[in-house]
């Protein structure tokens, strides 16, 4: 005992039975002389959890693991253990022993899922599903020995899907039955098809308690039968005590059935119904379990549902009339709509008379007002129906056609809408109750209108006074920059200490300050940004020089430490003051947010290739930094940081706005950067460079006659008054050129003009520069110059790939354009 302790350990009661048999009486022989193979899957098998057998030998002797003594039930275990499989499983040996066979011969496994094979167990035949797996077992010298099976009993899924499907179909004909005796004939349809549950079912009915039976209907019997079963069954059913289960002796069989209550109806009791008990047999190969009893029942219990719910129908469909008399009479415009489409199934009068349309009845909501199609309130509908929850608006507006005529006005209505709900709770129509409030809301909107005519006068003359008050402090602030070198220089004049390049910085900045007279003097454009610049072309050290100097004496007096470095030899073409203001406004802005001895550095470079090489201006400070939120809405209008009591003197916020509108005047762009609080800032102008072979100031671009190659040239933007100025300096130039300001008119000009080549601008209306181009190729093949206001890397990569032979950014140097259009070369 104890070898086979060591041998065959734990395992359970089947490990207990194993070490407990006598083996030498079977034909497996002492346990200590079995194969190694065999040894080893009974150790497995004693400690798997998944139900398991072994048939070992010729004669398949059987061991098996406490996993599978569930499906055993009563009087087979402890017998099975060490039996021959077809002794232990004679029932099923007809089913699976060719299988088996089938296993050892060919020594491929098999897999059955959900297999019927009935068992004999708990002293019957019991029907049973299963998931098993039979697998040869091999000898060392691939000799098959045996079957391994591996095994799952389904009975109870396969069950209770198979009785799921059965209440679904009953649930599904129940619906439709409209009457008790639809009720019964779907019933026992149903029943028929579910004969592996039920064999056989009655219908009984009584025309009161103690009445005489009446069979109503039967399935699965013949009426002779089902007559005299009834007949058998009648005390029971009339015993207010019997249980819902009892044994009868069936006309050709001992059987057990299983008595539904009786259940009251409203039904006639001439029909026999007024009374019904249902009869449904019990299948003799099936445990009549808990499960198979909570089955019948439930069964009964539809059918019982369902014929309290034709009782409801009954008391509802009166109370429904009374509801819809009620309705017609009601002093409120009113209507119902069922289905999914809103079908109106009433519409009293003043419904009728309030929407100017009659013979609604019976016509889909859409059907009936058609103007509404896409507006809100077929949506309302929808979303009541779908959701079931109450709408109620006090004021809507819809465009209707009030009198049915075609013609569609505004109209407003207040209006409820109340879902309709089944026995069910679900959602089937709606009651609309509905006011005409037009007249009201009109002269609402009248009395408001006049109202919001007053608040606007109250409003414009705030923005004018608003209006004012920024022109006041933009002004203040570009005084104070030229004001403040110049208010130094007078002081050193005063301490004798003068020198003659002071008198320089005064009159460069006297003449800053006689130019924003000059700009004051045309508000209306300075209000709206259309401020004009005095363009040439200069060297960018003097200009960022002077912008330095504009500021020193903010810097001198928070001791700053400032470091310019600017790359020798760059050109600039555009309006030195206004560049000097914008430059001093960003160094003016990094003083005063950078503390007591800070550092603030200017550079200036160029980036970028041969063809597209720009000015990179960068002013970068170690101050307070930008917060991650201020960061993009740091140059809009009056927008400033936190300010800090050494800072009183910062400024009224319009500084950054003015840099970034002077900026991007002269074509260029300004970006601000900051890792966050306390970290600095840094801003970054970037502008195109003036032309290398310009000198200060540039003279006007004069191109000898002889050198000119005359072009046909096709011009085509839609700032009209910029095309023909252009078109007059070009043909001042021998050129012959032909205008058109919108895509469409220079597709057709092309064609009667055919010119040598195109200058387009890419910003056009309804058609970009770039489909334009498309089309002209479409016709001929010449040259094409994009003149546009978009000058980044990729927007010349894109021209590039339009087939634009150049791409000029605006405003383009004359000298410039006269030069691309020599160099172009029109292709024959």
């Amino acid at each position: 005992m104890n070898d086979l302790a060591n041998l065959f350990p734990g395992g359970g009661e089947a490990g207990s039975l194993v070490r407990a048999t006598d083996w030498s009486k079977t034909a497996l022989g002492e346990p200590a002389r079995w194969h190694t193979t065999l040894k080893g899957l009974v150790r497995v098998m004693l400690h798997a959890r998944q139900p398991m057998l072994l048939w070992w030998g010729p004669e398949l002797v059987q061991l098996y693991n406490d996993a599978i003594l569930p499906s055993f039930g009563q009087g087979r275990h402890p017998t099975a253990m060490g039996q021959r499989a077809r002794d232990c499983w004679t029932e099923t040996w007809p089913v699976i022993g060719a299988q088996i066979e089938d296993v050892l011969a060919t020594g491929t496994a098999i897999w059955h899922e959900d297999v019927l094979v009935p068992i004999f167990r708990n002293g019957a035949i019991d029907d049973a599903w299963w998931v098993y797996n039979y697998s040869p077992v091999f000898d060392d010298d691939g000799t098959r020995v045996g079957v391994l099976i591996i095994c799952t009993e389904t009975t109870a899924r396969v069950l209770a899907e198979r009785r799921q499907k059965v209440f679904s179909r009953l649930a599904e004909r129940l619906r439709l039955a409209e009457t008790d005796a639809q009720i019964i004939e779907q019933a026992l349809d149903v029943i028929a098809l579910s004969n592996d549950d039920i064999p056989f079912a009655l219908a009984v009915g009584f025309e009161d308690p103690t009445g005489l039976p009446k069979l109503l209907g039967a399935t699965g019997l013949s009426s002779e039968d089902a007559l005299a079963l009834m007949s058998q069954l009648t005390p029971a059913l009339l015993d207010p005590l019997v249980r819902d289960r009892t044994a009868v002796s069936a006309p050709h069989d001992v059987t057990e059935v299983f008595v539904a209550r009786r259940s009251a109806s409203t039904g006639s009791a001439a029909s026999g119904e007024g009374w019904l008990s249902l009869v449904l047999a019990i299948n003799p190969r099936r445990q009549f379990d808990e499960q198979a009893q909570d089955f019948l029942s439930q069964m009964a219990h539809q059918i019982r549902v369902a014929r309290s719910r034709l009782d409801v129908l009954r008391v509802r469909a009166v109370a429904e009339a009374e509801r819809n008399n009620l309705l017609v009479q009601a002093p409120m415009p009113t209507a119902l709509l069922v289905g999914p489409t809103h079908v109106f199934t009433l519409a009293n009068t003043l419904y009728q008379r309030m929407v100017g349309r009659s013979n609604l009845v019976g016509k889909a909501y859409e059907e009936a007002f058609p103007e509404l199609i896409g507006t809100a309130v077929p949506v309302i509908l929808k979303r009541v129906y779908d959701t079931g929850e109450p709408f109620v608006t006090h004021e809507l507006l819809i465009p209707f056609d009030r009198h049915g005529s075609g013609k569609v006005e505004d109209a407003y209505f207040q209006f409820n809408l109340e879902p309709l709900r089944d026995l069910e709770g679900r959602v089937y129509g709606m009651m609309a109750v509905a006011t005409d409030i037009t007249e009201q809301v009109m002269a609402r909107h009248a009395i408001e209108k006049a109202h919001d005519e007053r608040q606007k006068l109250v409003d414009d003359l705030e923005i004018a006074n608003r209006a004012k008050d920024d022109f006041l402090a933009i002004l203040g602030h570009e005084l104070r920059n030229p004001l403040a070198p110049i208010v130094t220089a007078i002081d050193l004049i005063k301490s004798e200490q003068i020198e003659v390049p002071k008198l320089d910085i005064i009159e460069r900045h006297v003449a800053h300050l006689v130019r924003l007279v000059d700009d004051l003097l045309d508000v209306s454009k300075f209000s709206q940004g259309k401020i004009l610049l005095k363009q040439e072309t200069v060297n960018l050290d003097e200009v960022l020089t002077g912008a330095v100097e504009m500021t020193q004496f903010l810097m001198e007096q928070r001791r700053h430490h400032v470091a310019v470095e600017i790359s020798p030899g760059l050109r600039w073409h555009g309006d030195r003051v206004r560049l000097a203001q914008a430059l001093s406004n960003l160094l003016t802005n990094a003083a005063r947010y950078t503390p007591y001895g800070g550092h603030i550095r200017l550079t200036a470079d160029t980036e970028g290739g041969v063809a597209e090489r720009r000015i990179v201006i960068r002013v970068k400070d170690d101050g307070i930094g930008i917060s991650v939120d201020l960061l993009p809405r740091v140059f809009d209008l009056f927008v400033q940081g936190g300010r800090s009591s050494d800072r009183a003197e910062g400024g009224l916020g319009v500084g950054l706005s003015l840099v970034k509108s002077l900026v991007e005047l002269h074509g260029g762009t300004v970006t601000a950067n900051s890792e966050g609080l306390g970290k600095g800032s840094e801003f970054t102008i970037r502008l195109c460079l003036a032309d290398e072979t310009a000198t200060a100031p540039l003279p006007p671009v004069v191109v000898p006659a002889a050198s000119v190659q005359p072009q046909r040239i096709l011009l085509v933007d839609d700032n009209k008054d910029g095309a023909e100025v252009l078109a007059m300096l070009l043909e001042s130039f021998g050129h012959q050129v032909a205008v058109a300001h919108d895509p469409h008119a220079a597709i057709e000009l092309a064609k009667s003009f055919t010119p040598s080549l195109a200058i387009l601008d890419i910003g056009l209306p309804g058609m970009d520069g770039y489909a334009l181009a498309a089309k002209l190729r479409e016709h001929s093949d010449y040259p094409l110059i994009a003149l546009t206001g978009f000058g980044q890397d990729q927007d010349r990569s894109k021209s590039a790939d339009a087939g634009f032979t150049h791409h000029l950014v605006k405003p383009v140097l004359l000298a410039d354009l006269v030069s691309v259009v020599g160099r172009v070369t029109p292709k024959k």
